[in-house]
């Protein structure tokens, strides 16, 4: 009779840890196809990384995001998620947004240099020039430089890649070339970020065609 109600119990944990096990796991497997946000996913499709060496030493990491008029809607939503903006101000955020789309090509640039003062691009005479050209060669230069003031959580939340050894700037380009056509139209299939300079250069891609 002992031996019997034993093996009843043994049976019994059996299941019952047969069934936790099977939770864990439909818990882990979910957790794993979890999709990542709206943001995160945006955020991802109009980033780049360039690594460039010399000499097997990495001489300059770039991580670069282009603003498309895209990517600022959902940055738009995504601030407007995090600091609970009421309709009005959120609004008015998401409408500066596409309204700065509007007058510029804009990008966010992470720069981690061996060195700082390679990553500085306010110099009057900085060691890397910058364009933005388009899949024909056509190019503009920048025309404005700033460095981002600071890097903390509210940089981080958004570009998850500024690190305590990069430096962050925005870097805005006109949208016409000099003869006033436009640098990117229906037509355009690519642009690329180029840096270079007397370290090396770097070239960033976006296809802007499937």
């Amino acid at each position: 009779m002992i031996s019997g109600w034993s093996e009843v119990r043994w049976f019994f944990r059996l299941a019952v840890y047969s069934l936790l096990l099977t939770f864990v796991l439909s818990c882990a497997s979910q957790k794993v196809a979890k999709p990542k946000n709206g943001y995160h996913a945006t955020l991802e499709k109009w980033t780049r990384e360039k690594k460039v060496y010399e000499s097997f030493e990495t001489k300059l990491i770039i991580n670069a995001t282009y603003k498309t008029k895209e990517f600022r809607e959902s940055y738009a939503d995504e601030y407007t998620d995090a600091f609970m903006l009421d309709a009005e101000r959120a609004n008015k955020l998401k409408n500066d947004e596409i309204e700065a789309a509007n007058k510029y090509h804009e990008f966010i640039l992470a720069i981690h240099t061996s060195d700082p003062d390679w990553s500085d691009l306010e110099k009057r005479e900085p060691i890397w020039a910058l364009y933005l050209v388009n899949n024909v060669g056509e190019m503009v230069s920048p025309i404005d430089i700033k460095k981002l003031k600071e890097k903390g959580p509210a940089v981080t939340r958004f570009y998850p890649y500024f690190t305590e050894w990069s430096v962050g700037y925005t870097v805005k380009f006109p949208l016409n070339l000099q003869n006033g056509r436009p640098l990117i139209n229906d037509e355009t299939k690519s642009i690329k970020l180029v840096m270079t300079g007397s370290l090396g250069k770097g070239e960033l891609v976006w296809n802007l065609k499937p």
